[in-house]
């Protein structure tokens, strides 16, 4: 009697057991925002992810409230593209069949199987940035960047690629000094441009920073010529490809 007894219990708690799977996702596109709630320093986020899995596109709803856990994983896939999301077996077919599936942010893991440090340090691969022939560029056009980020590295540079201003100034802030200028454009990074550029040279003070307004913006381009007027280190201009590897060197050595 007593055996029987202890089988039931044992099947009891392999019943009561939670299974999870792990999937692997590919970051294609962020939607982060902040505001602030009413009566409270409590910051209200909104934090959406486009990725791509073996189950065709998703969209991820982050949630939960571990501020600095988001904050590394911004920073996380700012440099990763590939990362791991636990799936409780409950949830599987919801998850499945779901364009848009809500998750918690500590459901997420890193790609290389490293663990996540919770207090506020730098995300794995930042600890040290080698050299300090950095090249920030900030911009939400994928095709863009990447011919950019051709001229850069012809010219023996690192480019830093950034489609979010915020994840961007994260990554900069831990070593400004590594960076030997920003490409900025002017629109659709996240956060105002001006703002993220009064921060980046907040941070580094001499370092060279090109706003790119685009082709015939006349509007814009005169905007921003108003508001950073009295500043020496920024340049207003559309970004050409036939001139940049020139205004890159004019830039630098001007700076060095």
């Amino acid at each position: 009697m007593k055996t029987y007894f202890t089988v039931f219990i044992w099947i009891l708690i392999a019943g009561s057991i939670c299974f999870a799977r792990d999937f692997q996702f590919e970051f294609i596109e962020e939607n982060y925002r902040e505001t602030q709630a009413d009566f409270s320093y409590q910051p209200i986020i909104y934090h959406s992810i486009q990725v791509n899995s073996t189950l065709g596109p998703k969209l991820l709803i982050l949630k939960g409230d571990d501020y600095n856990y988001r904050k590394w994983f911004r920073q996380y896939i700012s440099q990763n593209k590939k990362f791991i999301a636990i799936i409780a077996d409950e949830r599987l077919d919801e998850f499945i069949s779901a364009k848009a599936y809500e998750i918690d942010i500590k459901a997420i893991h890193p790609f290389n199987g490293d663990k996540w440090i919770t207090d506020d340090v730098k995300p794995p691969g930042m600890n040290t940035m080698e050299g300090d022939n950095h090249i920030l560029i900030v911009d939400p056009n994928e095709k863009r960047t990447r011919l950019i980020q051709s001229v850069v590295e012809k010219m023996q540079y690192r480019a830093d690629i950034f489609t979010d201003g915020l994840a961007a100034l994260e990554v900069f802030k831990l070593q400004p000094g590594k960076f030997k200028m920003a490409i900025i454009y002017f629109d659709k990074i996240g956060i105002p441009s001006d703002q993220l550029i009064e921060q980046v040279v907040k941070l580094n003070q001499s370092i060279p920073v090109v706003l790119d307004t685009g082709y015939n913006n006349e509007s814009e381009t005169d905007k921003f010529i108003k508001k950073f007027s009295g500043s020496g280190s920024i340049h207003i201009k559309p970004v050409m490809l036939r001139d940049l590897q020139k205004t890159i060197e004019t830039l630098i050595k001007k700076n060095a």
